[in-house]
Formats: C-alpha cells, structure tokens, sequence
C-alpha cells in the first residue's frame, strides 16, 4: 500500500524501502510515495524480457536513472536503449514502456511526479494472477493511466 499515514512522515534524510509491488516481472522497493509525498520514487528490479507495457500516464512525469544492466523503452515512437548510468525523461501524456535486455535482471530507479505511482503499482501488485483484463483496467482509471500496447521486445 502507498504509505501517506500520520506516522510516516515526509521529511529530508536518507530513504529506505517503505513497502514493496510485485507484478509483470517488475520489483519495485517504495522509497517514497503516498498523498503527501513531494514525488514517488521506486527501485524496479526486472526480469529479462519482462517489464511495463506500452502505457500513457495522463498527469505523469518520470525519470528512470538506470543502475544495473540495460533496458530497451518505448518514448512515444521510439525505441530508445537505456543502459547503466543513463537517465530517461517521458513527460505525462507520452506512450512509453520498458522490458529489460540482455543477461540478468537490471535495475533502475524511478522518480515520477505528482506522487502517485506508488499506488498504481501496489494496486496491480495486489490483483490475483492470471489478471483479469477489467480489474487491470480500473486500476488504470483510478491512477489515470492506460495501457495501449504489449511490453517492448528487441
């Protein structure tokens, strides 16, 4: 769940994992999120091959900073390859994705803005697998994104 609760509180200081989603190959560690965060950031570590569908995030803006490995995105057309040190912006309303490349997991950070993405994901990690396509897609409604295409693939 985001974590926005009286006894959490958003303040300066070194961030540690607050909670954890897992789904579509994708684990994020929560560093920061909920209502009263400033922005959501998350520690996604991905599976080869696996990784976010083609999606829009209507009122999103994201900055993924890769750490470890590669990863191919999707920015609205492009197929862009993102590797360890790298850093990719998608502003809100652009169709993007992601799925990791080449041997092992990678990993990477993501910071978005507003906070809310956290949510999104704890929402898709609690749905029972195999996903049902309408509770996949009220998620979406309620965290204002769509999914518009499958996971990039090389």
């Amino acid at each position: 769940m985001p974590f926005d609760s009286d006894d959490t509180p958003h303040r300066s200081g070194i961030l540690s994992s607050q909670a954890r989603a897992c789904f579509s190959g994708i684990t994020a560690d929560i560093l920061l999120g909920g209502a009263d965060a400033p922005c959501t950031v998350m520690v996604m570590t991905v599976e080869t091959g696996l990784g976010a569908p083609a999606h829009i995030s209507f009122d999103e803006d994201k900055v993924f900073h890769v750490t470890d490995g590669a990863f191919l995105f999707l920015i609205g057309e492009d197929r862009v390859r993102g590797e360890t040190g790298d850093h990719i912006l998608v502003t809100k309303g652009v169709t993007h994705g992601f799925s990791a490349v080449g041997d092992g997991q990678a990993r990477m950070t993501l910071v978005s803005t507003p906070s809310r993405h956290d949510g999104f994901f704890c929402a898709l990690s609690e749905l029972p697998v195999p996903h049902d396509p309408g509770e996949v897609a009220a998620v979406c409604e309620q965290f204002h994104q769509a999914i518009v295409g499958p996971v990039v693939q090389p």
